[in-house]
């Protein structure tokens, strides 16, 4: 199975690099009417709720981070990063494709109007919602622009889970029936489906598998703590999309196990079969496209960083690694470096204590991976910060973060497409 990207390098699926331990590869899952392309998945963004640039850093540019600081200069800059989402364009029967946005931010309108006409969206035909939160609903105004005086369609189709549509409801009234308008105004138009987080979604000629991850946690006096739910998605059991997470839940490994093939700690695929009269052989992972919004950090509030998020992509056993998430510091091209030389094999060269390390392992809810470099509060060596960041610098502290863990690993640039065959 080969991955295409549009404007990123990759690494050749039998990579010795990507494969090596992983045992033999389970063999596609060939379908009676196999598509004429496969599912593809668009970045239309891959930045954090605050996007990139960071408005502290452009306005004061003697002291602005490396990536805040490039896009002054160049306007076409990978560092000018939107909220993370995208489109999962799914091919039909009669040679069309259907378009499916995967969440609606905060800067969605600007994506849409640099990446649609580059790429030739230009109907909705679902939007999913991940969570409630404003990168991934304050979008959904704009979506007016397509549904008003049906100007390209009369209405989208919402899908997103109970908590989000009621967020929704509370915030905007206006998006979910018409007489909370105050008149006159634009409005869009919109098909509401509240959907389980527990059960298959059929969208679109696709399954789409909900997974309730934690992204944070609610913390009120008066009641217990509880986590906040943002949704992850298998998409028709290729791609994994894993926005904003700061732990999976056990029970949801499990769940996981249920529709991919998962490496054991040794790291070999056990090649385990379905349920149910076809056991048919469970597919392998093609792509994770995860959270990194902590950056090189071990904590996880509400956002992993790049140590759980390979420790993540390890244990699922992924063909492909696309971070996300991004916040400002270290340019694309620093991230892209590292990635590829990960994904080539190099470490930090720094001597291990044991000589065998599992392929992953579990971890309980705010527990930090087995790193050495965490940047706390009382490190006494700081990240570099400001003009003078030497990318080497970042590059070793990545490294060392991720030391346990190997892969191919890509960092997401809006507008490039993942596609699967």
């Amino acid at each position: 199975m080969l991955f295409r990207t549009s404007s990123c390098s990759s690494f050749p699926s039998n990579s010795s690099s990507s494969d090596e331990g992983y045992g033999s590869i389970p063999a596609p899952v060939k379908t009676a009417s196999p598509r004429a392309k496969p599912v593809s998945f668009t970045f239309l963004g891959t930045g954090g709720s605050s996007a990139l640039p960071v408005i502290s850093c452009v306005t004061e540019p003697d002291k602005a981070c490396p990536s805040c600081f490039d896009t002054l200069w160049d306007p076409t800059s990978k560092n000018i990063r939107g909220n993370t989402g995208g489109i999962i364009s799914v091919p039909q029967a009669d040679g069309s494709e259907a378009t499916i946005l995967l969440d609606c931010g905060k800067t969605f309108r600007e994506a849409a109007l640099k990446w649609f006409p580059q790429k030739g969206f230009r109907r909705i035909d679902a939007c999913i919602l991940t969570h409630l939160h404003a990168d991934a609903i304050d979008g959904l105004d704009d979506l007016r622009a397509w549904t008003y005086k049906s100007a390209i369609e009369k209405t989208i189709p919402i899908y997103c889970t109970r908590a989000t549509y009621q967020a929704i409801e509370a915030g905007f009234p206006y998006m979910i029936s018409k007489a909370a308008a105050s008149g006159g105004g634009a409005l869009p138009s919109f098909d509401w489906h509240i959907m389980p987080d527990d059960q298959d979604w059929a969208i679109c000629g696709i399954t789409i598998t909900p997974f309730p991850f934690h992204h944070g946690h609610y913390f009120d006096p008066s009641r217990p703590t509880r986590p906040l739910i943002c949704s992850a998605f298998l998409i028709d059991s290729t791609i994994l999309y894993i926005s904003d997470v700061s732990y999976i839940p056990e029970e949801q490994w499990t769940r996981l196990a249920e529709y991919c093939a998962l490496p054991s700690q040794t790291g070999i695929f056990p090649c385990p079969t379905r349920s149910g009269p076809t056991k048919r052989p469970l597919p392998r992972l093609q792509a994770v496209i995860i959270d990194v919004g902590n950056g090189l950090l071990s904590t996880a509030s509400t956002h992993i960083g790049l140590p759980h998020a390979i420790a993540i992509s390890r244990r699922l056993g992924a063909l492909r690694t696309y971070l996300t998430d991004f916040s400002h510091g270290a340019k694309h091209q620093t991230w892209l470096d590292w990635c590829l030389r990960f994904g080539q094999g190099e470490t930090s060269g720094r001597k291990r204590q044991n000589s065998v390390v599992p392929a992953w392992r579990p971890w309980l809810e705010g527990e930090a991976p087995p790193v050495s470099t965490s940047r706390t509060k009382d490190s006494t060596e700081e990240p570099p910060t400001g003009l003078n960041d030497d990318p080497e610098i970042f590059i070793r502290r990545a490294f060392e973060s991720v030391e346990d863990w190997a892969g191919g690993v890509l960092p997401g640039s809006a507008g490039e497409t993942v596609g699967v065959e």
